[in-house]
């Protein structure tokens, strides 16, 4: 057969792909655009979304650009047990969960599996030995875009995971991923953290550069965008307004910066000034998923007054191409994504930070403008950066950023020959 051929036959193949999610809302968000794409280049493949976390689910489904990415691409499924009185009724969700999986993996020839830790405990060896036993192969794809940077102030106040023991499964097949696939070269300290939950050493390794440049999630973006302007009009917001989105961290986060206190204070600090400095601005807050119902929200939108600020749950890059400015008061891993955007740092950061880095947001380089909240003249340079688009063109505020790019283009290919080349193997 003719290579143009093998490529007709391979996306006409009808194939059964199943993400399976953890509890954490990093998964679904880093693996969905690669999911688009996947579905643009294998038409004919199924896609599936499992969590076994409730709280996941529903975040979700609340996220109108989470919605809309799922149509037309594929399907979401809670497995997790709702009912949690008694081991009878437990036990008895659990065996039906496992027999649905079970039903979908080997219901389809080759079933690819994707998870953001190896198949080395129940019940994912179980479902991995399943997929096996049907032709199928099973992959560590890594669940976030950072550099690795983004967690040096983490494993300053947090020790790496343990080894974690492998099942009996895990054991006997004798291996708990078929591949290992990343996005870049700068992150491999923390995926190679994965060897604490399962083999991954001796796995091939693919890179597909940073996924939110896939085309078919460039296009989302764009169609995304215009139709969260729309809702904002329709839900009574001006079209001249000037937007700005905030990305809320949730307390906790505070034990990585200056004291118990500092998320919602530089929060609190910044969303004030930015309100008095521009009367037409509306500010979109994004919370962190577990800062939803955090009192430090709720009350910042009680001050700013009637249309001035509102919760939004669409994607963090609808709101970046919807904002003026978007402003963090945490370090996140949106900030280091090499995203679009004019970014704004105000996390509180503790004196070891500007001891090592100087005083520049722990990001800096991928993109964001560090403003320390701290500062006598806090008011005035925030002004300079919501009012002067200059402020983000030197080179040294985009430098790694640019590179990171240059040398990682997206690229599904390894991805696919990876996965095509295990599936014809018996």
């Amino acid at each position: 057969m003719s290579v143009a051929g093998a490529r007709a036959t391979a996306r006409a193949e009808p194939r059964l792909a199943l993400f399976l999610l953890s509890p954490r809302i990093i998964d679904f968000d880093t693996f969905l655009p690669t999911a688009l794409e996947l579905k643009e280049q294998r038409p004919a493949w199924t896609i599936r979304f499992v969590t076994f976390s409730l709280e996941n689910h529903d975040f979700i489904l609340r996220n109108h650009s989470m919605r809309s990415a799922l149509d037309g691409l594929g399907t979401l499924h809670y497995l997790g047990s709702r009912d949690t009185s008694g081991w009878p009724r437990r036990a008895a969700r659990k065996f039906r969960t496992l027999a649905l999986l079970a039903l979908w993996i080997l219901g389809r020839p080759r079933p690819t599996l994707f998870m953001s830790r190896p198949f080395a405990k129940m019940p994912y060896s179980l479902i991995y030995a399943l997929a096996r036993l049907r032709g199928g192969r099973g992959y560590l794809l890594w669940k976030s875009r950072s550099p690795d940077q983004v967690h040096h102030i983490v494993w300053q106040n947090r020790k790496p995971p343990a080894v974690q023991p492998r099942s009996l499964i895990s054991r006997l097949i004798g291996r708990d991923v078929d591949g290992v696939i990343d996005y870049h070269g700068e992150q491999d300290a923390n995926v190679g953290l994965s060897e604490s939950f399962g083999r991954i050493a001796d796995a091939p390794k693919r890179r597909i550069g940073l996924p939110h440049l896939f085309p078919a999630w460039r296009r989302f973006i764009v169609a995304e965008s215009r139709r969260e302007r729309e809702r904002l009009a329709a839900d009574g917001v001006p079209e001249d307004a000037e937007l700005y989105a905030m990305f809320a961290a949730k307390p906790w986060s505070s034990v990585n910066l200056r004291d118990d206190g500092s998320v919602e204070r530089s929060f609190l600090r910044a969303i004030t000034v930015l309100l008095r400095l521009r009367p037409r601005a509306v500010v979109l807050i994004r919370p962190h998923p577990k800062a939803l119902d955090e009192p430090y929200i709720r009350h910042a939108i009680e001050a700013a007054g009637p249309g001035r600020a509102r919760l939004s749950l669409a994607h963090p890059e609808v709101l970046l191409a919807l904002a003026r400015r978007a402003i963090f008061n945490n370090p996140s891993n949106i900030m280091f994504s090499c995203l679009d955007g004019r970014l704004i740092d105000v996390s509180d950061y503790a004196p070891r930070h500007y001891a090592e880095w100087g005083e520049v947001s722990l990001a800096h380089g991928y993109g964001p403008l560090f403003v320390n909240p701290r500062a006598a003249d806090f008011e005035t340079r925030l002004a300079r950066a919501i009012e002067d688009d200059r402020m983000f063109e030197p080179i040294e505020l985009h430098r790694k950023r640019d590179a990171l790019l240059g040398a990682n283009p997206a690229d599904l290919g390894p991805l696919l020959a990876l996965v095509e080349a295990d599936g014809a193997r018996p």
